[in-house]
C-alpha cells in the first residue's frame, strides 16, 4: 500500500516544519509527503529544510484556501504517474492539518487501520482537552461541532458525521468518484460537504480510533482575526445548508437568515460588538449575492463626495487633498480599496482617474438631485450591499439608516450652528438630528485639531477615547507675489487679504471698520475679501460701497469666489491676513498665510496657539473695532515681526502637511478594522 501525506502551509513554516520533522522518524518510511503552500511569505523555509529530503513542494502562488490549496496536491497525488504514491494497488492520500504532529509508529498503524477501510476516513485528533473522532452535521448552525467519543461507521442515508479536514484519508476510488473539495467555502464546512457528497454518491465514511494526530487547534485561522472568521461562518453556513441539507432546512434557512441579519442590525444600533455584527451581515449579504471563494482582505474604505462636485470650499477642499494624496501613492492599492460616492456627477479631477478609486454617482428617481435623499436614504440604501469595512462621513453628519463601521468628522461649529437662528429651520434640524445621531452612534469621531476634540468632548458629552485627532494641512506652494489678479491691478501695491466664508464669528465687518480707521495713516493699502457674506442680513456689500465712498477711492475689493492658483497669488503678494474667528475647529487660512511667509492677524485663543506657537498677531477682543485696528497697525509697521513669521514659516507649516494627513486618516481607518 502506498500512501501520501498532504500538508498545507500558509505562513506557517515553523509549525509545518514541525510537522515533517515528526513525519521524518517514522518506523515505516514507505511513504510520500507533499507540501502545498498557498504563496506563504515564509515558503523559502521550507525550501530549505526539504533540500535534501523527498518532499514535494507544490507552490499554489496565492492564499487558495482550504480546498483550492490542497485540490492541486490531490489532483498531484492521484493523477501524476511520477508521483511515488501511484501504484497498482490501494492509495491513500491523508489530508493533515500543518500545525499538527504525530508520534513514530504514526504510518505503521494508519496503514494498518486503511488497509480493511474504504471511501473516505476520519482520523482522530488530540486537540488537548479531548480526542475528536469526527464532525457532527447539524442544520442551520453557522459553526458545526467536533464529537469526543468514537464514531463507529453510520448509514449512508443519514451521513450525521464527517471526517474533521485537518485527519482526512480519500482512497483513490473516492477521489475518483468525488474529485476535490469544493473552492467555493475558502474556509470551513469543506470536510463536512465532503462527506455529504460522498454519502450521496454511495462512498464509505467510516472512521478510525488510531493512529492520533496531535493538533494545536486553529493556530492559522486565528491569525486571520475574529470578526472576519465570522464572516466565512455565516456565508458557508448558509451556501452548505442550501447545498445539502433537506428541503424543509432549506426553506427554514431563508428565515434563519433574515432573523440572524435582523437580529445584528439590532446589535449594531445599540453598539453590542458592532465589529462582530457587522461581519455577520456581511457574510449574510455575500451569500445571498453570490460571492463565494476568498473573502478580500483588502480594506475597503467608502468616502462620501458631494462637497467635491461644485466649487471647493471648507470640506471639500479636506476631501480633495485626501483622495489627491491617495492617488500619488501607488503602494496603497495592495492593502486598500477606496469606493467614493457623489451625488450628481464625477467632477473631472485627474487624480480621480487612478484606478484605486472605485466611483458612483447614487442615482435618484427624479431630475432634481435633493441632497436630502441623497444623503440620508438612497446614499445609505446603497452602502447597505457595499461590503465596506468604513465609510468616512466627511460632512459632520450620519444618517440614520446606515449600519456600517463609521468615521464622522465633526467639529464644534455644528452644535453653534444647529442652534443658531441666522441657519435656516431645516438646516438646524438636519444637524441636530444627524449630528447628534453621529455623535451617538458613529463608531470614531473624526475632530481636526487637539481644541476641537476638547470642545466636542465638553459640547457633545462624547468620550474622549471615541475621538481621533487629525490635524489638516496646507500646500507647500512657492510662487512670486502677482503684479496683475484678475481684474485687479495690484503692482507694488500692499494689502490686506480676508479668506473665509463671512460668518460673523469671523468679524469681517469688524475688520472692515478696523480698515477704515488706518485707511487714512497708509493710503496706498487695499484691502481685499474673499469669500460669500454670511451675516443673516447682507453686509458686505453695503459697508464695503459705503468705507470706499468715504475713503474715495477702491480701498476694498469683494468677491465671493476665486480659484485657488488666483488664491494662491493672492496670498503671496498680501503683507497680512486677517482671520479674527471667536472659533474655529482648524481654519486653514492663518496657516495657508503661513506657508507663504505672510503675517496672521487672529483671536487670542487656544487654537490660534496650539497651531501657531506666537507666529501671528493675536487679538483679544475681536468685539473690538479699536483692538484690530491696533493689530492692522502692527502688522503694517512691525517689520521685526515680519521677519521673524519669514524665518519661523517652513518649519511650521511642514508640521501640517497633507501627506502626514492622509497618513494618519489611513492610520484610523486600520485602526477601526482591527479593534
Amino acid at each position: 500500500m502506498k500512501v501520501t501525506l498532504i500538508t498545507l502551509n500558509y505562513n506557517g513554516a515553523k509549525s509545518t516544519i514541525k510537522l515533517l520533522e515528526s513525519l521524518q522518524n517514522q518506523t515505516d518510511s514507505d511513504f510520500a509527503v507533499i507540501v502545498a503552500d498557498n504563496g506563504s511569505s515564509d515558503i523559502q523555509q521550507l525550501t530549505d529544510y526539504s533540500a535534501d529530503k523527498p518532499i514535494h513542494i507544490i507552490e499554489n502562488g496565492a492564499n487558495l484556501g482550504f480546498a483550492g490549496g490542497n485540490n492541486p496536491a490531490l489532483h498531484y497525488a492521484f493523477q501524476n504517474e511520477a508521483n511515488p504514491a501511484k501504484s497498482d494497488g490501494v492509495n491513500w492520500v491523508v489530508l493533515i492539518n500543518n500545525d499538527t504532529w504525530v508520534e513514530s509508529n504514526f504510518i505503521a498503524h494508519l496503514k494498518a487501520n486503511l488497509s480493511v477501510k474504504k471511501g473516505i476516513v476520519g482520523l482522530p485528533l488530540d486537540e488537548g482537552n479531548r480526542i475528536a473522532h469526527a464532525g457532527r452535521i447539524e442544520w442551520l448552525k453557522p459553526t458545526l461541532q467536533h464529537c469526543e467519543s468514537e464514531i463507529r461507521n453510520q448509514k449512508l442515508e443519514k451521513c450525521i458525521f464527517y471526517p474533521i479536514g485537518g485527519g482526512l484519508a480519500i482512497s483513490k476510488e473516492a477521489y475518483e468518484k468525488l474529485g476535490g473539495l469544493d473552492e467555493n467555502y475558502f474556509l470551513y464546512f469543506e470536510d463536512a460537504d465532503y462527506s455529504k457528497r460522498a454519502c450521496e454518491a454511495r462512498v464509505p465514511v467510516e472512521f478510525i480510533s488510531k493512529p492520533i494526530i496531535h493538533h494545536a487547534v486553529s493556530q492559522t485561522t486565528n491569525k486571520i482575526g475574529s470578526p472576519l472568521l465570522l464572516r466565512y461562518h455565516y456565508r458557508n453556513a448558509l451556501y452548505f445548508n442550501f447545498k445539502n441539507a433537506p428541503l424543509v432546512y432549506k426553506v427554514m434557512a431563508i428565515f434563519w437568515s433574515i432573523f440572524i441579519f435582523v437580529k445584528q442590525l439590532v446589535k449594531i444600533l445599540i453598539g453590542k460588538n458592532p465589529a462582530e455584527s457587522r461581519a455577520i451581515v456581511a457574510g449574510i449579504i455575500d451569500f445571498y449575492q453570490e460571492r463565494m471563494g476568498r473573502i478580500s482582505q483588502k480594506i475597503k474604505v467608502g468616502i462620501e463626495c458631494e462637497q467635491i462636485e461644485g466649487k471647493i470650499w471648507g470640506v471639500g477642499k479636506i476631501i480633495s487633498k485626501l483622495l489627491e494624496n491617495i492617488s500619488s501613492r501607488a503602494e496603497l492599492e495592495k492593502d486598500f480599496e477606496f469606493h467614493l460616492y457623489f451625488k450628481s456627477e464625477i467632477p473631472k479631477l485627474s487624480f480621480l482617474d487612478n484606478p484605486i478609486f472605485h466611483k458612483k454617482i447614487i442615482s435618484q428617481p427624479f431630475q432634481h438631485k435633493s441632497f436630502v435623499l441623497y444623503y440620508y436614504l438612497f446614499l445609505p440604501i446603497n452602502l447597505w450591499f457595499e461590503r465596506l469595512d468604513v465609510m468616512f462621513f466627511p460632512n459632520y453628519m450620519l444618517p440614520i439608516i446606515f449600519f456600517g463601521n463609521s468615521l464622522v468628522m465633526l467639529t464644534e461649529d455644528i452644535y453653534y450652528e444647529m442652534r443658531s437662528k441666522q441657519q435656516k429651520l431645516q438646516h438646524r434640524l438636519a444637524y441636530r438630528v444627524f449630528a447628534t445621531w453621529a455623535k451617538w452612534q458613529a463608531d470614531k469621531i473624526m475632530a481636526i485639531s487637539e481644541t476641537s476634540k476638547k470642545e466636542l468632548t465638553r459640547l457633545f458629552d462624547i468620550e474622549p477615547n471615541r475621538i481621533v485627532v487629525n490635524h489638516l494641512a496646507v500646500d507647500s506652494i512657492k510662487i512670486d507675489p502677482p503684479s496683475e489678479t484678475g481684474n485687479w491691478k495690484l503692482e507694488t501695491v500692499d494689502y490686506l487679504l480676508f479668506v473665509g466664508q463671512a460668518f460673523p464669528r469671523r468679524h469681517l465687518k469688524e475688520s472692515l471698520l478696523a480698515f477704515e480707521k488706518i485707511a487714512n495713516d497708509f493710503t496706498d493699502l487695499k484691502f481685499i475679501a474673499i469669500g460669500p457674506d454670511k451675516y443673516q442680513v447682507p453686509t458686505v456689500k453695503h459697508l464695503v460701497e459705503r468705507i470706499n465712498t468715504k475713503l474715495g477711492r477702491e480701498a476694498i475689493i469683494h468677491k465671493d469666489y476665486v480659484e485657488q492658483g488666483e488664491l494662491n497669488q493672492l496670498y503671496a503678494g498680501a503683507k497680512a491676513l486677517i482671520y479674527i474667528s471667536d472659533r474655529e475647529a482648524f481654519g486653514l487660512p492663518p496657516l495657508e498665510a503661513l506657508s507663504f511667509g505672510v503675517l496672521p492677524i487672529i483671536a487670542d485663543n487656544p487654537l490660534g496657539h496650539e497651531l501657531l506657537g506666537d507666529n501671528a498677531i493675536f487679538i483679544s477682543n475681536p468685539n473690538s473695532v479699536d483692538s484690530i485696528a491696533d493689530g492692522l497697525r502692527e502688522a503694517m509697521t512691525n517689520s521685526a515681526l515680519h521677519e521673524k513669521i519669514k524665518e519661523n514659516a517652513s518649519e511650521l507649516v511642514n508640521r501640517y502637511t497633507w501627506l502626514a494627513h492622509t497618513d494618519r486618516f489611513l492610520n484610523i481607518i486600520k485602526s477601526m478594522t482591527h479593534e
